[in-house]
């Protein structure tokens, strides 16, 4: 498992309402790859249920031949 150490740095407005974050450039690259990950396990655990089809019912279907 990755762990993260975010050595973060929050901005606040006038007011002291937080308004930004500061993260390490290595921490936010790794949080966007977490991020992009669980985007594409969630499509391939969608797709997992669908019926399998032959390369050439795929062309048909698509207009690709």
């Amino acid at each position: 498992m990755l762990t993260i150490n975010p050595n973060e740095q929050i901005l606040y407005t006038k007011n002291g309402r937080p308004k930004s974050v500061l993260l390490d450039y290595k921490v936010y690259t790794s949080m966007i790859e977490l991020i992009e990950d669980a985007k594409c396990i969630k499509i391939i655990r969608k797709r997992e249920n669908e019926p399998v089809i032959s390369e050439a019912d795929f062309k048909k279907k698509f207009k690709l031949a």
